[in-house]
Parts: structure tokens; sequence; C-alpha cells
């Protein structure tokens, strides 16, 4: 680099002094000559050792979030994973829930109450489950109390069932079949006049077929009861609706008596006709048993 010093050179005076360049010379020193001398810099010393690192600065916000990238190409397939054990032979082992409300009980469930148990294709079913008459473990699949629910349907109604849980209800005719398709069950029919005094029968088998058989009623043998058989007639019937007309007789049973049933010509009991309140002057239309 260069440097300019400039020196004061004056008449009779002996002496060199150093001053900036900013400065007038001319107004302090008005005797005085001026000469401008170049000088250039010393040629460099050796070079010093280095100094010692100084700190980190203080870090710069993060810039602007850039554009998003192309889509890579797709990878090369994994190589295949190594062969799962093997099975046992016929191996399809499926645990599922109990498949009546005798199960149930045995589980240790004792109050009566909904449950979910499952059929023979594994489809869940909620139904209510008596654990008190007659040693528990019984399936209601129809009940009347109040005349709250109307019981005068057709077939799909009867079929896939209808009805309130607290109150009123009919399970459904495939229901029934595929529970009752595989095993024995016994059948219970229980009732209550309106002077609380209650009755019952009881029959040793009980099966309902499919639709392709119009829900046919298989019964076995009367075995107990106060109230007398007045299913039996209506053994090996099909199930006749208001719009679906199955039985024996030349009329429509079920249009005729307000109530579907297996009925024959016409019927013995029916348990899904109206709910009468008392007297009635109607014949044979209401919940009847014989």
């Amino acid at each position: 680099s260069l440097f300019i010093i400039y020196f004061r050179l004056c008449t009779d005076v002996k002496f060199a002094h150093l001053m900036s360049v900013e400065k007038s010379i001319t107004e302090k020193l008005p005797y005085c000559t001026l000469k401008k001398i170049p000088f250039l810099q010393a040629p460099p010393g050796e070079k010093g050792d280095p100094g010692i690192a100084g700190t980190n600065g203080i870090p710069g916000t993060d810039g602007a979030k850039g554009d998003r990238g192309i889509k890579g190409n797709r990878g090369y397939p994994g190589l295949p994973g190594s062969s799962g054990l093997k099975g046992d032979k016929d191996g399809l082992h499926v645990t599922i829930g109990p498949k009546n409300c005798k199960q149930v009980l045995d589980k240790g469930e004792i109050l009566s109450g909904w449950y979910t148990i499952y059929t023979e294709d594994c489809k869940a079913l909620t139904v209510f489950c008596d654990m008190h008459t007659d040693g528990g473990g019984w399936l209601v699949f129809q009940k009347r109390m109040d005349g709250s629910v109307d019981f005068y349907r057709g077939w799909e109604a009867y079929k896939n069932g209808f009805g309130n849980k607290l109150s009123e209800f009919w399970l459904g005719n495939e229901n029934l079949h595929q529970l009752t398709k595989t095993g024995t069950f016994h059948l219970r029919v229980d009732l209550m006049d309106f002077d609380y005094k209650r009755h019952f029968a009881k029959y040793n088998s009980f099966k309902i077929l499919g639709e392709a058989d119009k829900y046919k009623l298989l019964l076995g043998s009367f075995v107990a009861g106060d109230i007398g058989d007045s299913l039996t007639y209506h053994n090996n019937q099909a199930f006749t609706t208001n719009d679906k007309d199955n039985d024996a007789d030349g009329q429509n049973c079920a249009v005729l008596f307000k109530g579907a049933w297996w009925h024959k010509a016409c019927h013995a009991s029916s348990l899904n006709g109206f709910y009468h309140k008392g007297k009635h002057a109607s014949y044979a239309n209401g919940i009847n048993w014989k």
C-alpha cells in the first residue's frame, strides 16, 4: 500500500513535523514551502502466528420454505419374505362366544337381560336371556305385555324381527331358524292373565326350518304345564302372515284372526293376535291359547 507523508521545509528552521493530510499547512506556516514526497511501503515482514479463533456469531433466521420437490421414482420391489409356519390340517379354528342363553348362564351370568350370542355362521345376535325361570338359560323370542307394539305385520317384518327391547318384540323367524337348526332346544310358553295368574306349557323339542320351507314349525312332545297342549295342532305347519297365506284354510287365517302364526285351519293357539285389554266382543282375534 502507499502512504503520503508531508514534510514542512522552512527557511532557517531545521526540523520536520508530521501533520495530517486534512490540515492546511499554508495557513499555519505562510513562509514555508510545501513539497509532496511519495514513499513506498516497505516489504512485508514474516507472517505472524494465527490469531485465536473468534466466537460463533448469533444464528441467522430460517430462510423461506422452498418449493416441494418432484416426486421420486418408485423403488425396486423388496425381497420376498420367508414362508409362514405350516397350519394344522383342516385348521380353521375360530373361537367365538356363547351360542345360546344356556351357555351364557354356564359362564356365570346369572341376571336376566340382553346378551350377545352367536349363530352357527358366526353372526352376532342380541337376545333376552331369562336366568330365573325353570333353572334359567331360556332365550325369549316373543314377548307381549301392554299392546304398545303392533304385531299385525307382514312376512318381511316377521322374518327379520321387530319391536322394543323395553316392552314387546318378535325376535325374527330367520333368527329362530339360525339358532335352532343345530342342536336340541326345549320350548316353554309362559302366560299371565289380567288377574296375575301364571300358567305354562313345555315341549321337549323345538325347531324352525328356513325360508325355503316357509319357516315351518317342528315341535316335540308336550311334557309339562298347567294350561294344556294348544300347540301340537300347529306342528309341521308353515308360517302365515297377512300378506303370505301358507295355511290349510280356504281363507288367510292371519287376516281372519288378525295375527301371524303357524296356522293350520286355523288355530288352537295364536299368540301374535290383537292385545285386547280385557273383555271384548270379537272372536278369536286376540292372544289365544285354548
